[in-house]
């Protein structure tokens, strides 16, 4: 009984937090009305700057424009042909075209406010095959500083520089990974009022949001106590960025640290994020929330951490579905991608218990 008053709750919470989503997503924004879908007005633009005049950027705005939805948001990522798997020996999950399975599910869902950047001409003419595709073939040369980087992490560094221009045209920006499963539409859950509305690597609620802890220090006697927040890191694989000053500061800022010097972005990323200002340097100060670490999922959480919620699998109402699994911890990548969209789309619940909790 206990079991059943919980799934209830759960499910009128789920409810309550659609409704309340769509009610958001159906009011326009002020940034989304100064902005607009075709970069924006006079004073919008001038608060943020102007984008570079580049023909790189006369095409990124007219495919942007081509594929926003009426508030000027656009689901935006960047590929090559690794995504397809077409040599076994770059693509390091065991096979599969994760770009093709990533299209299918988002034609299924409905999304049509979306655009495929693509840096080689095999991908743009995959694109182009699969059909109904809006793509866009840029040239975006790797910075020096990260040539000898995982190939993945290379096209990681490139969408910095790119979501600035985009930023300065005015659009918001739903960045993300391919190796995601979008179960739902992701625009209809989002709460639109942060500089950063992002994922998290996180596997709680406490390491989502954020939690006090303390240390004590007995030798110090009276002040042996002190206080500290701790919580994970943002996952950039799947992060709405919305047009302002700050989080156009802080794509600026990652693009060029990762220009002068290797680093992984995710962490570059997140200390230009969250570090306070202190002596000679001053944070980007970005408004941050983090994204339901439930909803928008990562594959530790599915898999591991709230193993028991899922596993053994049994029929989920699709109120009760996550909006999106991302595939971030595991290396057999292709593979779970698949027995998520068995188990909640074509409605076979088995199909992800044969599968381990970890890689």
């Amino acid at each position: 009984v206990r079991r059943t008053e919980l799934a209830e709750a759960r499910a009128v919470a789920a409810e309550a937090r659609a409704a309340a989503a769509e009610a958001r997503a159906a009011q326009p924004t002020a940034v989304a009305v100064a902005a607009g879908a075709d970069g924006g007005s006079a004073a919008g633009r001038l608060a943020l700057g102007k984008p570079d005049d580049t023909e790189t950027n006369r095409k990124l705005r007219a495919a942007l424009s081509a594929a926003a939805n009426s508030r000027g948001e656009v689901m935006l990522a960047l590929t090559n042909d690794v995504m397809m798997c077409t040599n076994r020996k770059t693509c390091w999950w065991s096979g599969g075209n994760i770009l093709e399975t990533f299209l299918q599910q988002a034609r299924r869902i409905g999304l049509t406010n979306y655009l495929i950047v693509t840096l080689d001409d095999e991908t743009e003419r995959f694109c182009r095959g699969f059909g109904g595709v809006p793509s866009l073939r840029l040239e975006l040369p790797v910075p020096s500083a990260q040539q000898n980087s995982r190939g993945a992490n290379m096209i990681s560094t490139l969408k910095y520089g790119l979501l600035k221009q985009a930023l300065l045209m005015g659009f918001s920006i739903l960045i993300v990974d391919l190796d995601l499963v979008f179960l739902k539409d992701p625009f209809a859950h989002l709460y639109r009022d942060a500089d950063i509305e992002a994922s998290t690597d996180a596997f709680s609620a406490g390491w989502a949001q954020g939690q006090m802890q303390s240390i004590h220090e007995p030798k110090m006697g009276w002040g042996a106590g002190g206080l500290f927040i701790q919580h994970f890191t943002l996952n950039v694989g799947c992060a709405f960025i919305r047009p302002t000053p700050r989080a156009v500061q802080l794509m600026e800022r990652v693009a060029d640290r990762l220009s002068r010097a290797a680093a992984w972005d995710q962490e570059v990323f997140n200390r230009e994020a969250f570090l306070l200002s202190h002596g000679a340097y001053n944070g980007t100060g970005v408004a941050v929330r983090v994204m339901r670490y439930d909803e928008f999922m990562n594959s530790k959480v599915f898999f591991f951490s709230d193993r028991r919620r899922y596993f053994p699998g049994k029929h989920t109402e699709p109120r009760d579905m996550p909006v999106m699994i991302h595939f971030n911890y595991h290396p057999d990548k292709h593979k779970r991608m698949l027995c998520v969209i068995d188990r909640y789309v074509h409605n076979n619940p088995s199909a992800c218990d044969s599968l381990p909790a970890a890689g």
